[in-house]
């Protein structure tokens, strides 16, 4: 990986916009960039972890965005074009490619909800990892969410039952962008969402809830405290972790009440 100087990498990336809306142009010139600054002093582990796929070029974070910012002021100029090129560097498979992709769609996901919407669908199988499922969620899907939550919570709702367990994660993640929106308040429709996750046996979407219901207490305390108690009787090893981790966010008195009725099954 060589040095990263700012000038020079301005200077790499002011080839994007020439290159839009030719999808293919920008996808291959994305690669080019990507592979010029991979980190390739790291090797894979033998071991194979839950969340760090094989497929990344470990490109340092200020050239994912510099590349991102790239291109941005023109997506909005050709939504249609910015839609496809996205997709096109979706398809290149990597890491960072997928979260550039997120971020190019969430730019424009506001111009044709059903058609952005299409495309994060048929990207959720393919979801591969943690932060590809924290960019879509975040990046792509989260302009919508905020726009018209109960129509995309239900999607969330959707995909939390389905058996591939990025997207269970991708839609506990979905949540992140609501609870992270200091006006939005619908807590009970957050925790629809969660609740079947509270016996989550895989341990990345496991995780996701617990943050998820931890962001969510200070919204109303009253009503995750609640919602926590009511899961508190389960005897499931899975759903006292992440009560457990999801518990910093009531306030002591509550949590103290819990975690007593944690020890008691």
């Amino acid at each position: 990986m060589p040095p990263i100087d700012p000038a020079v990498l301005r200077r790499h990336t002011a080839a994007l916009p020439g290159k839009f809306p030719d999808a293919v142009a920008v996808a291959a010139l994305v690669r080019r960039l990507l592979d010029e600054y991979a980190d390739r002093t790291h090797r894979a582990s033998p071991v194979v972890t839950t969340s760090a796929p094989a497929n990344e070029y470990k490109a340092p974070a200020p050239v994912v965005r510099a590349i991102t910012n790239a291109l941005r002021p023109l997506l909005k100029s050709d939504p249609a074009a910015a839609r496809q090129t996205a997709d096109t560097v979706w398809a290149g498979g990597s890491r960072e490619e997928r979260r550039i992709a997120a971020d190019w769609l969430g730019q424009v996901a506001l111009a044709a909800p059903a058609a952005a919407l299409a495309l994060i669908e048929r990207w959720a199988p393919q979801v591969e990892s943690a932060d590809t499922a924290d960019a879509l969620a975040e990046l792509a899907l989260g302009p919508l969410m905020r726009a018209e939550p109960t129509r995309y919570l239900e999607i969330a709702r959707r995909w939390v039952v389905g058996p591939a367990r990025w997207v269970r994660r991708l839609g506990a993640a979905a949540l992140t962008p609501l609870v992270n929106d200091r006006q939005w308040d619908n807590v009970p429709a957050a925790l629809a969402v969660l609740r079947p996750l509270m016996g989550e046996g895989d341990g990345e979407v496991r995780r996701t809830a617990a943050q998820v219901l931890e962001k969510l207490g200070p919204k109303s305390p009253p009503e995750v405290s609640r919602f926590l108690r009511e899961q508190a009787v389960r005897a499931n090893a899975n759903t006292q972790w992440i009560i457990r981790n999801a518990l910093a966010g009531l306030p002591e008195a509550d949590q103290a009440e819990i975690i007593r009725l944690l020890r008691s099954y």
